[in-house]
């Protein structure tokens, strides 16, 4: 994964990217059926306190139920001042898609 110049810690990440990681990883495990057809993407939502990088479903997934999205991360908007801030926000979601990949799976197969 590319490192942003002068940040050596924080790897460059965008919500594209997680998506890709999470298909990868989901025809990894032997589920090509989700990353194919249940994931919709990955996107940032607001509520106008908190910042989300949420998971959706495509909206023809047999589970996917009306307004329902995983949350991999969020942060109230004082903590998202910088772009470093924010490519930190996306790593997190990007640690947290590992950390919750059996979870993914269940929700996407609606348990």
């Amino acid at each position: 994964m590319p490192r942003l110049r002068g940040q050596t810690n924080v790897p460059a990440l965008s919500l594209h990217g997680v998506a890709h990681r999470l298909r990868a990883r989901l025809r990894a495990a032997g589920r090509a059926d989700l990353a194919a057809a249940a994931v919709a993407g990955v996107r940032l939502t607001d509520d106008g306190t908190t910042c989300y990088v949420h998971v959706f479903m495509r909206e023809d997934w047999p589970y996917c139920r009306a307004g329902d999205a995983y949350p991999l991360a969020f942060a109230d908007h004082p903590d998202r001042c910088t772009l470093h801030d924010w490519r930190a926000f996306l790593h997190e979601a990007n640690l947290l898609l590992t950390d919750d990949f059996g979870r993914l799976v269940r929700w996407f197969d609606g348990s």
